[in-house]
């Protein structure tokens, strides 16, 4: 790693009293009521966590439908899940089970490079597709609720001044390519929300990347947070991050907002 992470403080505020107001377009970051997503039966499945096949089938398909309806996107292509469960003894990147930690780093998963590589590898048609709209978003959902540990924030991206914007390279323990994802410098400037008390029938979409011409926020920062009000006894925090492309029959010439 050739750069140091910094603890900043940072106001965050709840999002909630106005949690209809923000958009992709405009913020980077929305929220939807989804309680078809959070039945027992599938939050069982995220949970255990064990049956990739069946997350696929059941849940896949019915992010899938929920990308389409709410950003009016003509094919929607899901190419991987991230399962998240803290456990305080293990380490920021540990994960024996399976299960990542919140990840407490301010960043975006992909940088233009690292989303068209995603594209590429995912997409057999990425060519054709790159002639209209294409977005790269993240269905966060919590696993267990109302969050209390650790919550996810998500930045303004208009408060994000673009010169504290840097593509980092990813490399793996034998410095092998992996892709680049994007980290960012702070400033206090910037505006963070979350939302408090989230359920697992509320999902945050939150925008990877973006090849829409004119689009005011074209990714979104964010990261877990220590909620300083969180009781000594809340459960540790459980939640799966579905990954996606969104595929629009429109050119990608700032014609239509999500």
């Amino acid at each position: 790693m050739n750069f140091e992470w910094v603890d900043c403080p940072v106001q965050i505020t709840d999002a909630r009293p106005t949690k209809d107001s923000f958009t992709l377009d405009q913020h980077g970051f929305t929220y939807r009521d989804d309680p078809a997503g959070a039945t027992p039966e599938i939050l069982q499945l995220l949970r255990d966590n064990n049956d990739a096949e069946k997350i696929r089938k059941v849940y896949y398909s019915h992010i899938e439908q929920l990308v389409k309806r709410e950003t009016g996107a003509s094919r929607v292509i899901i190419f991987d899940h991230t399962s998240r469960k803290r456990r305080p003894e293990l380490g920021t990147y540990e994960n024996p089970t399976g299960k990542e930690q919140p990840a407490t780093m301010v960043h975006c998963d992909q940088s233009t490079k690292g989303a068209l590589r995603r594209l590429q590898q995912n997409v057999p048609d990425h060519i054709e597709v790159l002639k209209n709209r294409v977005m790269m978003i993240n269905i966060w959902r919590p696993l267990r609720g109302p969050v209390e540990d650790w919550p996810l924030a998500t930045m303004d991206y208009r408060t994000c001044d673009p010169n504290l914007i840097y593509p980092t390279d990813l490399l793996d323990k034998a410095d092998d390519y992996r892709g680049q994802t994007v980290t960012f410098g702070h400033a206090d400037e910037q505006r963070w929300y979350y939302l408090d008390h989230q359920r697992p029938d509320e999902v945050t979409m939150i925008k990877i990347w973006d090849n829409q011409e004119g689009v005011e926020a074209k990714l979104c920062p964010h990261a877990a947070f220590k909620h300083p009000e969180t009781p000594v006894d809340a459960p540790p925090r459980e939640s799966i991050e579905v990954r996606c492309f969104a595929l629009f029959d429109e050119a990608a010439d700032g014609s239509r907002h999500v």
